[in-house]
């Protein structure tokens, strides 16, 4: 976890630096040495929180700085932080601080710190490479999403493809934790042994063979972001990296004939070769 930590805190660095034009999830993630599509979730991971609420604490804990001075009030400190006014200001510094900006300048509090998780086991398996025929929603959150894989589904039915399917597979490109919900972008997959050449509407990729780290969600569908973030912390507990590629999930059971309870979903991160590091 020392590896990790440090990676994040380069990442930190950059972020504040610029507090008030901050920099884009390519500049963060090149920061931390791990491919963008991981980045999010590796930093709810390590610190429990977005970006966009560290930003939020950081701004704070400048401020907390600031009011800690002889000359501050809480009307300059404001303005200097980038707030509108001082309410708006004093909202946000109780939600971080626990406390009004005039309670902090009577009675002070220790510098905000950023936490880290705790590591956990997780398995990693081969995996032989697949061919996918994706078909992409923009934005929504991920869910009612039986209407997507219901359209991919019936041109492999037309495609007279579905003799050689070989699994249904979902890739959240986005953590719908840290990007807006008109933002998110979503894959629904089958996956055969010999795809062809889809329509314009569909797309391909390629799963490519290698190690996965997996971690099997049990339960209903409306849980698997929560599972995706354990995958996610048992990765950084590894010592591995995960490649420059989305987490994706497979399917196992039809939700028309298992109950929601009992559903089985393996989420799979593809890790980067021990010798290799991504950026």
């Amino acid at each position: 976890m020392d590896s990790w930590i440090a990676r994040m805190e380069n990442a930190l660095a950059v972020l504040a630096l610029r507090l008030d034009d901050p920099p884009s999830l390519e500049e963060l993630a090149c920061a931390a040495n791990v491919s963008p599509f991981h980045f999010h979730r590796i930093w709810r991971a390590m610190t429990g929180e977005t970006v966009a609420r560290t930003i939020a604490r950081l701004r704070i804990a400048s401020a907390q700085q600031r009011l800690a001075e002889p000359d501050a009030s809480v009307t300059s400190v404001a303005m200097e932080a980038g707030f509108g006014t001082s309410q708006s200001f004093a909202r946000a510094f109780r939600r971080v601080a626990g406390m009004s900006p005039t309670e902090f300048m009577s009675n002070g509090t220790g510098r905000i710190t950023v936490a880290t998780a705790l590591e956990a086991p997780f398995r990693i398996e081969l995996r032989e490479r697949g061919e996918l025929v994706t078909l992409r929603k923009e934005g929504g959150a991920y869910r009612e999403l039986n209407e997507l894989f219901w359209r991919l589904w019936t041109w492999a039915e037309g495609a007279d493809k579905l003799d050689g399917l070989q699994g249904i597979y979902g890739i959240p490109l986005d953590d719908p934790v840290s990007v807006d919900e008109h933002r998110l972008r979503y894959d629904a997959c089958l996956a055969f042994t010999d795809p062809g050449t889809p329509t314009p509407a569909f797309g391909r990729i390629t799963l490519p063979a290698g190690d996965y780290a997996t971690l099997r969600h049990r339960g209903s569908y409306d849980g698997l972001e929560a599972s995706n973030q354990r995958a996610i912390e048992r990765v950084l507990a590894s010592g591995r990296d995960p490649a420059d590629f989305p987490l994706f999930h497979h399917f196992l059971d039809d939700p028309e004939e298992v109950a929601p309870e009992v559903l089985r979903t393996d989420i799979l991160i593809r890790l980067v070769p021990v010798e290799s590091r991504p950026c």
